[in-house]
């Protein structure tokens, strides 16, 4: 199964070294989602990073993808409101952050490694109109980094039966621990992601310290 490991949306003390610390132990990825960040601040975040950066997924300044070298980009249905459709790889395009051609997502006129999505309907993964390398769904569970943000996908016969049609690669997302990892396999997913529960255990550790 996929490993995959958020960053906290907000700006964290020595937070690039403790995902130094995390990447060592073995995820897959390594997704970067800072909604509120310049992109001078991503800059400075990602350049301290660099020993993990081919790991580095981001989700948003995209230009950054190729100039870092980093694994790929996330979509979610704000951004694929950003898509520009030109009925040809023109300069047009190369100007633009995201151009969708023949199913393919480009950046500045260059497809990036890797290219992942974030659903949270069965509907949004089946009306894709790109490929993906895998597509987040949730929340799975009851999320432990946001009150009140509660599973969508209590069924899980439907769940799985989605799973198995599906021809996406599906990582569970929102509420995940080490006690449901394996859950997630026995449901079908093809990998799991954690937040909440990674971030949680650095704030209880900041409080035993202060």
């Amino acid at each position: 199964m996929l490993k995959i490991l958020f960053t906290y949306p907000e700006a964290l003390p020595h937070e690039t070294l403790l995902l130094q610390n995390l990447m060592e132990e073995e995820w897959d990825f390594l997704h970067v989602r800072k909604p509120d960040y310049s992109k001078e601040e991503m800059v400075n975040f990602l350049e301290l990073i660099p020993s993990h950066q081919h790991k580095v997924v981001l989700h948003s300044h995209f230009e950054l993808v190729h100039e870092f070298n980093l694994a790929g980009i996330n979509i979610n249905a704000k951004t694929m409101a950003n898509l520009s459709y030109p009925d040809e790889l023109t300069s047009a395009c190369d100007m633009r952050d995201l151009c969708l051609r023949d199913g393919q997502i480009y950046v500045h006129g260059e497809r990036p490694d890797l290219i992942s999505y974030s659903a949270h309907r069965f509907g949004e993964i089946q009306q894709l109109p790109f490929q993906t390398d895998y597509v987040f769904l949730s929340p799975i569970f009851d999320s432990i980094s946001k009150l009140d943000y509660h599973s969508a996908f209590d069924d899980h016969e439907i769940l799985t039966a989605f799973l198995k049609e599906t021809d996406h690669k599906i990582i569970a997302l929102g509420g995940i621990d080490n006690n449901r990892i394996e859950m997630c396999k026995d449901l079908g997913f093809e990998g799991y992601a954690m937040l909440g529960n990674i971030w949680r255990k650095y704030f209880t550790f900041v409080e035993t310290i202060q």
